[in-house]
């Protein structure tokens, strides 16, 4: 472009070094492309499994939201409080009685991050047992004596969307890169080793219940 131009060698100096410039200070908007993305796809999947060993963006209040996007090396300051509040309303839109079939299998750890401190923890573990209760939400708590040994998923935690029978997308997120995966079979059976392996529906929400009074009596 700059010879098609026909600018100064000194000229086009120039505007490389404002193009270098403006890439350095361009700030990353609330929801990236491929956020969008999945956005869409979160949206119009008939099922959602996830099997995560932290408390997934989408089932997290805005509070406890923002104290862990404020740990991230990869968020503008800025940004924080915004994006916990995109990231709450999200939750709210998709997790709903009326929404798709939803499947939580959570390493028991995620019930002891004190993102924000205890009353935010304590309010985060509410919010989990709210969604866990609807009546198209299954949930399961893998126990740390289930965990000790390698469970994959935990390792690799992932969401499958399935958008129709047959048509399933694994996503993956890692700090700097995010994957839509359609050879989903590895990613199924993950799942369902860690589904078996966690403890039952009611015995995975007594652990949740004995969690929430233990941040009322501290």
């Amino acid at each position: 472009m700059i010879e098609r131009y026909q600018v100064t060698s000194a000229q086009a100096e120039e505007l490389r070094s404002l193009a270098t410039v403006a890439r350095r200070r361009a700030k990353p908007a609330k929801t990236v492309y491929t956020s969008r993305q999945y956005v869409s796809l979160e949206r119009r999947a008939a099922e959602i499994r996830m099997v995560y060993n932290e408390i997934p963006g989408l089932l997290q209040t805005a509070e406890y939201a923002f104290a862990a996007l404020s740990m991230s090396p990869v968020v503008v300051a800025a940004d924080v409080a915004g994006l916990a509040q995109e990231r709450a309303e999200r939750g709210h839109r998709v997790i709903r009685p009326d929404g798709p079939a939803v499947w939580i299998a959570l390493g028991e750890d995620a019930l002891h991050r004190s993102n924000g401190g205890p009353d935010v923890l304590r309010r985060q573990l509410e919010h989990l047992r709210a969604v866990a209760g609807m009546p198209n939400v299954r949930f399961r708590v893998l126990p740390r004596s289930a965990t000790s040994g390698i469970v994959p998923a935990l390792s690799c935690p992932f969401t499958l969307l399935q958008m129709e029978p047959g048509k399933t997308i694994a996503y993956v997120s890692s700090l700097t890169r995010t994957d839509y995966i359609k050879a989903t079979a590895p990613y199924v059976a993950a799942f369902e080793q860690a589904w078996n392996l966690a403890s039952s529906e009611e015995r995975s929400m007594v652990i949740l219940e004995e969690r929430i009074s233990d941040r009322h009596d501290s």
